[in-house]
C-alpha cells in the first residue's frame, strides 16, 4: 500500500475499526502525488460532527465513575480528530521531508493506541464512544493549515502542547480519587505527547527566519481568534515544554501569555486540589530513542 492510499483510507473510511488500522512499516513507492486537501472526514452517523456544546465535567466531580467516562469520551474525540488530521497532512503536504512524514506516521499509530485505551476505559464506566455529541475544534482550524509549519504550530505546538498540561492535571486528579488505572493511562499518553510535540518542534524550527525568534515565528503562523491560549492547559507545566524541545524563550512567553479569553477558564476547581507544578512521570521517556 502507498502512504497516500493509507491516509485516504483513514479519512474516507466511515467506521471506527478502519480508522484504527495501524500504519505499515513499509510503503510502496509514490510515483506521482499532488496535494490533496479533504475538507471533511467520512464517518458513521454516530460519529458525525456536532455543534452541540457538551461541557467536560469539573475536576471535583471526577469522584463519580460516570463523569470519568464522560471526560474520557471528550479526550477520545480529540484522538480521533488527530488521527484524521495527521492523515490529512500526509495528503496535503506531499513535499514534506521524509523525516516529517515519518513523524506523522508514528504519531498516527500512537494516537490510535490512545483512542483504544480511552474507549476501553470509558466502556468500564458505562460510556460508549459516540454516546455524546462530538465537537470538531481541530477540524475548524483547516483554513489555517497553509503550510506544514502552520500545521505544526496549531496541531503539535498548540493542541498537543496543551495536552502536556491536561494529561498531567487529569493524571493527578484521577490518582487523587484512587483511580490509578485511569491515571496511568493519562501518564502513558503524556509521555507520547512529549514525543508528538517534539516532532512538531522539529518541523517548525527549521523554518524560523533569521530575524525572528521561535515565539515570534509561532505567532506569525496562527490566526486569530486562535491564540496561544490554546497551547496550554488549566495549569501550565513549563518543564514539559523543555522535555519536548522548546526553547526557554518560547516556554516563558507561553507561561506569561494572557488574552481576552484567559479569564474565561475557571481555575477554582484546579486550586482545590493543590496540584502543584511537579510532574507525574516518567517510566518510558528516559528509554526513548532519539529517533522519536
Amino acid at each position: 500500500m502507498k502512504l497516500s492510499e493509507y491516509a485516504k483510507h483513514l479519512l474516507l473510511a466511515s467506521n471506527l475499526e478502519d480508522k484504527l488500522l495501524p500504519p505499515s512499516k513499509h510503503w510502496d513507492e509514490e510515483v506521482e502525488f499532488n496535494s490533496i486537501r479533504i475538507e471533511k472526514p467520512n464517518r458513521d452517523p454516530k460519529l458525525q460532527f456536532s455543534d452541540r456544546k457538551i461541557k467536560i465535567p469539573r475536576l471535583e466531580h471526577l469522584n463519580l465513575e460516570s463523569n470519568r467516562g464522560l471526560t474520557l469520551h471528550h479526550f477520545a474525540n480529540h484522538e480521533l480528530m488527530a488521527i484524521e488530521l495527521f492523515a490529512w497532512a500526509i495528503l496535503a503536504f506531499p513535499d514534506a521531508p521524509k523525516s516529517i512524514r515519518n513523524g506523522w506516521i508514528k504519531t498516527i499509530g500512537e494516537e490510535q493506541i490512545h483512542l483504544k485505551m480511552y474507549i476501553n476505559r470509558m466502556n468500564d464506566f458505562g460510556i460508549q464512544f459516540g454516546d455524546l455529541p462530538l465537537n470538531y475544534i481541530f477540524w475548524k482550524q483547516l483554513k489555517q493549515f497553509n503550510s506544514l509549519e502552520s500545521f505544526s504550530a496549531v496541531m503539535s505546538l498548540s493542541f498537543e502542547g496543551a495536552n502536556l498540561d491536561y494529561s498531567q492535571v487529569y493524571a493527578k486528579v484521577f490518582s487523587y480519587f484512587g483511580d490509578q488505572l485511569t491515571s496511568d493511562i493519562m501518564l502513558y499518553i503524556f509521555e507520547d505527547e512529549v514525543k508528538h510535540v517534539k516532532r512538531g518542534v522539529r518541523a517548525f524550527e527549521k523554518s524560523i527566519p533569521g530575524d525572528k525568534n521561535s515565539w515570534e515565528h509561532y505567532l506569525s503562523l496562527i490566526q486569530f481568534p486562535f491564540t496561544p491560549r490554546r497551547a496550554k492547559g488549566y495549569l501550565y507545566f513549563p518543564e514539559t515544554r523543555s522535555l519536548a524541545g522548546l526553547d526557554a524563550k518560547f516556554t516563558k512567553e507561553l507561561e506569561t501569555y494572557e488574552d481576552e479569553y484567559t479569564g474565561r477558564v475557571n481555575l477554582e476547581s484546579v486550586k482545590k486540589f493543590g496540584l502543584g507544578s511537579g510532574l507525574m512521570r516518567k517510566n518510558r521517556l528516559d528509554s526513548q530513542s532519539n529517533s522519536d
